[in-house]
């Protein structure tokens, strides 16, 4: 198991580390590993946990035959396949807009309030040269401060929500029945499920849940996934961009080839946002079932669980001394 104490810790340094002119946003805004620090890219063919990377000739056989309703398998969109690293090449980065033609959000005035609360540890440092060198980028991609701030709930073992799960590079499984999709996040070992039996999204839930209320369907070879009912703990993304429990989220699945899955994500809330908020196009890649089947990885996602009393009882075993009593 990955420890998160550790990874705050190793987070700060990196934060103060952006205070330095020297990575490509796409490196820091993409870093794999936890707690806000950014992690090389791992090679296309392994890296990760092991050498259980995508296979990078496998990721071009977009010749073999697929059907474009079937979505079920394992996809990621981690350039080592099952963790460590950041985001593939062409997947997108972790936040919710990005690129040279990013959508910005358009905020409320409950909305700046609620974006001003926040204090992501991602991004560029706040009031680093770094950030002032790029003021294309919006306010929430240069505003990083050291975790202890201690606003992010994921920190807390929290559940991330839909779309911040959603980008985050680690896999995820999904599972097609009859009545409904699961999508499994390895990330936290969440489990969201779909229906897609003809419901419709609840309009207006009197409970919200960390993972919502999702109804699908198809329209055409697109899954168009409605949400409804989100706790406003969460956050959109790793920068800290809030929601209120009116947010309705919308996301279109779209299998374009035998390994590659598209998505693009669609935020309406009146609470917090002017307008609704379109993501960036983000790009998943099938891990071939021969990356599944073997010694290291009998059981396809990793059950990595942020579970309080694991955290715990391994800081107390590194602050035990050798005879075996507490280091005070």
């Amino acid at each position: 198991m990955r420890n998160r104490l550790v990874t705050l810790i190793v987070a700060i340094v990196a934060v103060l580390a952006l205070s330095l002119p020297a990575r490509a946003q796409g490196q820091r805004a993409g870093g794999g590993q936890r707690g806000g620090g950014a992690a090389p890219a791992a090679p296309q063919g392994g890296g990760g946990r092991g050498q259980r990377g995508l296979d990078p000739t496998f990721e071009q056989r977009t010749d073999l035959p697929f059907q474009p309703h079937d979505l079920a398998g394992i996809w990621s969109r981690n350039s080592g396949g099952f963790g460590g690293g950041g985001t593939c090449f062409d997947c997108g980065d972790r936040g919710f807009a990005g690129g040279t033609q990013a959508e910005w959000p358009s905020f409320t005035p409950e909305g700046q309030k609620k974006f001003d609360l926040n204090k992501p540890s991602y991004g560029r440092a706040l009031g680093s040269p770094d950030a002032a060198a790029h003021p294309e980028e919006h306010i929430g991609r240069r505003r990083a401060v050291p975790p202890a701030n201690d606003t992010d709930p994921y920190q807390h073992c929290n559940p991330q929500g839909v779309t911040r799960a959603n980008i985050y590079p680690d896999p995820i499984e999904i599972l097609v029945l009859q009545d409904r999709i699961i999508i499994q996040y390895e990330w936290g070992y969440g489990t969201r499920t779909i229906w897609m039996d003809g419901r419709k999204a609840i309009p207006e839930p009197d409970l919200p849940r960390w993972w919502g209320y999702s109804a699908g369907r198809w329209e055409g070879n697109t899954l168009v996934i409605e949400t409804t009912g989100n706790d406003d703990r969460t956050w959109v993304d790793h920068f800290g961009y809030p929601h209120s429990e009116r947010e309705k989220i919308e996301e279109r699945w779209t299998r374009t080839n035998y390994n590659t899955l598209e998505l693009r994500m669609t935020i309406t809330d009146p609470v917090i946002y002017t307008k609704p908020w379109t993501s960036q196009l983000k790009r998943f890649h099938m891990i071939p079932r021969t990356k599944l089947v073997s010694p290291e990885n009998w059981q396809g996602l990793f059950e990595d669980l942020c579970a309080p009393a694991d955290e715990v009882d391994q800081f107390n075993k590194r602050i035990r001394d050798p005879a075996g009593g507490v280091v005070h």
